[in-house]
């Protein structure tokens, strides 16, 4: 085979991994306007569903990278202040990585375990450690000193929900 049949063949291949990954993801979560539910469909769920998930929410998980480019997840209690997300830490890998500004994730989740249906919201964007004078009303569930707030400035709010 030719060089330029080599390449068409490969495109063409390509293409065909591309509309295969399309039909699954499809099936997978259904179309965004689908007006009627389905057990064990997926949704996307709008900016405004998002924010109401975050509101209701106590608990969720930071998702950082930790030492020697380990990724790692913490449940953490926190609050909303606007968009941003607020968590108290101690000195250790979660403040390092806000330290050094680094892009994180945070999710939480509402589920019905009874009824196998919930919402999820993931939050993407960098942390920061706030100053002392930009402190707020976070307060730490776990003991010990956690005398430092680390913001998540979003830059990126997805969330889904399973009918």
């Amino acid at each position: 085979m030719n060089l330029l049949g080599s390449a068409l063949s490969n495109a063409r291949d390509a293409s065909a991994a591309i509309a295969s990954a399309l039909s699954d993801r499809l099936q997978l979560t259904g179309p965004y306007d689908e007006p009627v539910d389905q057990p064990g469909q997926l949704h996307a769920l709008s900016l405004r569903e998002c924010r109401e998930v975050l509101e209701a929410g106590a608990i969720g998980r930071f998702a950082y990278v930790a030492r020697a480019g380990v990724p790692d997840v913490v449940p953490v209690n926190y609050v909303l202040d606007g968009h941003d997300v607020l968590l108290r830490s101690g000195p250790g890998p979660k403040l390092q990585a806000a330290e050094r500004r680094e892009m994180v994730a945070f999710e939480v989740d509402e589920i019905d375990l009874e009824a196998r249906t919930g919402r999820s919201v993931v939050v993407v964007g960098r942390a920061t450690v706030l100053r002392p004078s930009q402190q707020a009303e976070v307060l730490p569930w776990a003991a010990g000193p956690r005398r430092h707030l680390v913001r998540i400035r979003p830059t990126r709010i997805t969330g889904r929900r399973l009918s």
